[in-house]
Parts: structure tokens; sequence; C-alpha cells
């Protein structure tokens, strides 16, 4: 019985770029969860270790400090290891001494051998492909660029919520009642309340409308849903989240403790981040610790209807999608009244005033105009963010954001 099942980082994590900075790929949400978690529900009764990016190993070693990373134990027979990009249909139950694990379309999902085959991080999927081992067929998903967990989304928010109410975890049961916080007696709730979850401590305040017939809203432990907002299913509010006048629709997923208003569409925003005000974010996944200024709109629609073209980092890419939106990333802040146009790619620490956006693409640190945020006064910012929010910086961290801001390609 394997005990101890790896989730790894391939070499295509940076068309995860900029969300994955200060974050490995299996930390993204799709749906009510992480991907991570996603996994560990299937294998409730195994560890998880992480095999991940150089860059990332001191920061994921701090906030997981009883994980292996980046390390093995002395295992005498062959290991399970699951890709990070991946979401399981079903349980991959190990048959033969070694095996590898493509879904329909002969992308790698993982593969069962012993770890002295694994050589550095991250893996090479190319090089794992060719192994002389036996491929067997699982029922997977693999996701290959932001836009496809945005894609994905909404289907995922319902299978999640099936998940979340047929399961238990940590020794709980998530689902004793499908209604443990406040509901107010004058929230309007259209369609069936087996489709609303409200966790322990959230409340949904008077006039609140919760339009349960398009999809499942669960609604986190300890959100607060202020009057006069919309949510229509499928929908996941994460822990300590606020909204206020907030319209959600189409699949939208917001981490823990974000401050929404405003109009969001099919968008999932990772946590600690501020949308306080008016204005429309559609089709983007927006990281930690932004702040969206009053007004800012991303397009997600090409006024021509041609497909979105995407500039990542290291290449452009045509998404073959009508709606594609913006990619923000972390402990970015956009001025009032910021408008951003299809496709955007935005690093992480940039300070936007711009009010029209000409570019699509800008590199982390960016400040007004092409100049570059000093790195003291960038870290200085987001230690009084983060501490509004009761986190307090720590060193390896602090440590990340340096790598970051020194290295040659952003």
């Amino acid at each position: 019985m394997v005990k101890v099942i790896y989730l790894y980082e391939d070499q295509n994590y940076k068309n995860f770029l900029p969300l994955v900075y200060f974050r490995a790929l299996f930390e993204l949400y799709c749906g009510c969860l992480e991907l991570k978690s996603k996994i560990q529900y299937l294998y409730p009764n195994n560890e998880l270790g992480f095999l991940v990016r150089p860059a990332l190993l001191m920061w994921l070693k701090e906030k997981y400090p009883k994980t292996l990373v980046n390390q093995f134990n002395n295992y005498s027979q062959p290991v399970l290891f699951i890709s990070a990009r991946a979401i399981l249909k079903e349980k991959i139950i190990p048959q033969n001494k070694e095996e590898l694990f493509v879904n329909q379309n002969n992308q790698l999902i993982g593969f069962y051998v012993q770890p002295e085959r694994i050589k550095k991080f991250p893996i090479n999927e190319t090089t794992v492909l060719n192994w002389p081992i036996v491929k067997r067929t699982v029922n997977a998903l693999k996701i290959n660029y932001l836009w496809e967990l945005i894609e994905h989304n909404s289907t995922e928010i319902v299978s999640d919520f099936a998940l979340l109410k047929s399961t238990t975890y940590n020794n709980l049961n998530l689902m004793m009642s499908n209604v443990n916080g406040k509901l107010s007696p004058h929230a309007i709730v259209i369609g069936n309340l087996k489709n609303l979850y409200l966790g322990t401590d959230a409340e949904v305040e008077a006039n609140v409308i919760l339009d349960l017939r398009t999809g499942p809203v669960y609604i986190d432990n300890s959100v607060q849903i202020r009057g006069f907002s919309r949510i229509a299913g499928p929908a996941y509010i994460g822990k300590h989240t606020i909204l206020e006048n907030a319209y959600l629709s189409g699949g939208v997923s917001i981490g823990p403790e974000c401050r929404i208003s405003g109009e969001v569409e099919a968008s999932i925003f990772q946590g600690y981040t501020n949308k306080h005000h008016y204005g429309f974010i559609g089709h983007a996944y927006i990281g930690e610790w932004v702040n969206l200024g009053a007004g800012t709109t991303n397009s997600d629609l090409k006024n021509n209807y041609s497909t979105v073209k995407v500039k990542l980092t290291h290449k452009q890419v045509d998404t073959e999608l009508l709606k594609v939106g913006c990619f923000i990333g972390d402990h970015t802040k956009t001025a009032i009244g910021t408008l951003i146009g299809t496709g955007t790619v935005i690093g992480v620490f940039c300070n936007i005033t711009e009010p029209a956006l000409k570019s699509k693409h800008f590199k982390n640190f960016y400040w007004a105009k092409n100049k570059r945020w000093q790195l003291d006064k960038a870290i200085t910012t987001a230690q009084v963010m983060m501490a509004r929010r009761g986190v307090i910086m720590s060193l390896a961290y602090k440590d990340l954001i340096k790598k970051i801001y020194h290295q040659k390609t952003t």
C-alpha cells in the first residue's frame, strides 16, 4: 500500500506564470478546492509529498513543515507520483511493478516507479514518457494553461460540491447540515436549497439573492454576504471573505480573506485580494494580495469575436477561446478606473496607474510608464498589506521575493 503520494511539477510550469511565482502548480484553484486538495480527498489515508522547482523549496518547506518537499524516504517499493496539473476523475490504483498513467489524450497524469528514477526537479515529462514502462490509460484531466482552470471551473465547482457533501475530511463532517450559518429570512433563495451550503459562522444578510438554478453555491465558514449582493451558481466563496454589493455569475471561485464588490463572472481569486469597489472582472485569474482600484474593469471578449491570444513570459499562445480575461500576479495594484484589455497578463508586484492599458503584458515589478518598483519599497508595501490581514511576512517568503526580483526572465 502506497503511504506517500508525490505531487510533482514539470517543465511546463512557465505556462502558469505569473500565478505560480509564489506557489506550486498544485496550489492553484479549480472549483472549490486547490488541485492538491482534490488529490487528498481521493487518498485520505495517504500523506502527500511535493516535488517542486528549487526556487520554491524553502518557502514550501516553511509553509508545510510536516511534508516531504524534494526529498524521499528509503522506499523499498515503487512510489506513486501524480502530476500537479492533473485533475483525477477517479482514484488511480497501481497494478503492476512499475507503470505510467496517461489520459485518453496520451497526456502524462502520473507514474508508479522507484524514486531513484527521479534525477532533478522540476520533472521533465518528455523524458518520463520515454521510459520503457507499461502505459495504462486513466480517467483524468490535464491542465495545460491558466485559462483552462477558468474553462473547467464551473464543472469542478459542481463536482467538488458533491464531493464535499458526501465525504469526510480531517474526521470532520463538512455537511452535517446544508445551512450551519445564519441565513436571513429576508434573503431570497431561488432553486433547490440542497444546492446551497452555508458554513459555520457564515452570514447571508437580508436582500441577498442566491440563485441555485444554475448550479450549487458553497459559502465557506465565517463568510459574510452583505445586502444587495447576488450570487448565481455554480460558485465557491472561501473562508472569511466578505461580499458587498457583489454580482457573481458564470462559475466563480473566491479564495479566503477576499473583499469583493461589483461584477465578477467566470473568474478565480486565489485569496487575500481586494476588489472592494464597482467594476467588472471576467474570465480572469487573480492572485493573492492584489488590490483592484475602484472601477478597474477588464475585457474578456474581442470586438471582432476572434479567438484570444495571450503573451506568456516565454511565448505567445492562441487560446482558441472567444472569452479570455486577464491574469494578475500577486501583490499587484491597479489605480482607480483602470481598463484592462482582453488576454492581458500582469506580473507580480506591478503598480498600474495608466487608465487604459495599451500593453497586453507587464513584467514583474512594473512601475508606471516602464519604470521598476524598488525592491525595498515593494517589500515594505507587501508587509503593510499582509499585516492588515494578520499575516507576518516570513524570511523564506521575503527571500523568494528577492529571487523573483533578480531573475533575468520576468
